[in-house]
């Protein structure tokens, strides 16, 4: 049973697209032009997995199916899931994390994880997807937890899905970890069944009990709200100067060129179970509110899946803008918002808090040696502070 349908994101590629129609600069249309390539090639793969999933489960009294769902995480942020499938029979929940690659996805013995694109010489580092999926499954445990619900089902766990066309690398993941083809997922998910799982049958729920949790969880999904003209620096009122007489270019103190890796790791909007910052609050950290002069924009969710090749880079550098101010993270650790809209995380070099950043950014974020910082799209810059709220000064993840 099909208990919420994918939403699909044609009302933000109807938003970007009339702003492509206005009086932009020439910085603000490569940005949106990069998004909307972003939102597209995700929204493709995300559909493939939907249509895949309602042909096999849209009919079943056993398993109810939501897709896109955005939960308040209880930590005055989001959580975004791509597909939630409930088995009242088993009573196992499975969390499905859409990731759109092509290549060869691969790690190595630290756990490390890339892709493998064709035609390039080296790997795209990315954040490891296995753990995003895992990271979503425990934050719907403490959602069936606080609604009463945690007896309801046994097992919640994280699975990674990628098209058809990607490679794994099972010398080196593992078959037996959760990341499969999507039309291989059906298969793998009805033979990973434990013996608890049998007893199920047993103590399962009745269809009513499955729609009735099911529709409490997609009752309380948030529609998100993007703030577009807000994200590009797009005035309400076109500023036609502007247009017309171009102002001197003004270097930012904290603004370098864009490192040519980044391009290959802002193709990467993984579809990570992380917490953002609420309609209206412009991502401001939970710690200590920013000042009036520093808000930063509000950042997309993380719904859109990683993709398989290099999106247009916007140009970082733009006439007669400023990087915000500086704003805390953490003690010993600051950020700041860059004219392009990535964010600069900075840390007093030799410190317990540089070694700590630098752990968490290592795979999330390019370095810049020129001004000693971690340089990061608003999306990935979600998933660091998240990981620095959570990690103990000093120490590594």
């Amino acid at each position: 049973m099909i208990l919420k349908a994918s939403d699909g994101r044609s009302g933000d590629i109807e938003v970007l697209e009339s702003l492509l129609k206005g009086e932009i600069t020439a910085d603000q249309r490569r940005a949106i032009e990069a998004e909307l390539y972003t939102i597209r090639k995700g929204a493709e793969g995300e559909r493939e997995t939907a249509h895949i999933l309602d042909r096999i489960y849209g009919h079943s009294e056993r398993v109810a199916v939501i897709h896109d769902l955005r939960l308040p995480d209880g930590l005055n942020g989001y959580v975004q899931f791509d597909h939630l499938l409930l088995n009242r029979v088993l009573k196992r929940i499975a969390v499905l994390e859409t990731k759109n690659f092509s290549g060869r996805i691969s790690k190595n013995e630290h756990n490390e994880w890339c892709v493998w694109y064709p035609n390039r010489r080296q790997p795209t580092e990315i954040p490891n997807p296995v753990a995003q999926a895992d990271r979503a499954a425990r934050l719907l445990e403490l959602w069936l937890e606080a609604h009463q619900h945690s007896a309801a089902f046994r097992r919640v766990e994280g699975w990674v899905i990628v098209p058809p066309t990607c490679k794994i690398d099972r010398t080196r993941i593992g078959t037996g970890t959760r990341i499969v083809k999507v039309d291989n997922f059906h298969e793998r998910w009805i033979e990973d069944v434990s013996f608890s799982d049998a007893t199920g049958f047993l103590t399962g729920l009745s269809v009513g009990q499955l729609r009735a949790v099911g529709m409490q969880l997609a009752s309380q999904h948030v529609q998100p709200d993007y703030a577009w003209r807000r994200r590009f620096g797009i005035n309400d009122m076109p500023n036609r100067a502007v247009a017309s007489t171009p102002r001197p270019e003004i270097q930012p103190a904290n603004v370098s060129a864009e490192p040519e890796a980044e391009l290959e790791t802002r193709s990467e909007t993984l579809s990570e179970a992380v917490t953002v910052p609420p309609e209206g609050q412009d991502g401001v950290p939970l710690a200590e509110p920013a000042p009036a002069t520093g808000s930063r924009p509000e950042p997309q969710d993380q719904s859109a899946t990683d993709q398989e090749e290099v999106e247009p880079a916007p140009n970082p550098r733009k006439h007669g803008a400023k990087a915000s101010v500086l704003v805390t993270v953490i003690e010993g650790i600051s950020e700041r918002v860059l004219p392009d809209g990535r964010i600069a995380f900075l840390a007093q070099p030799g410190t317990p808090a540089a070694e700590q950043l630098t752990g968490v950014c290592k795979g999330r974020a390019i370095w810049n040696p020129r001004f000693r910082n971690w340089l990061c799209s608003a999306e990935r810059a979600e998933e660091i502070r998240h990981a620095l709220g959570t990690q103990p000064a000093g120490e590594r993840t």
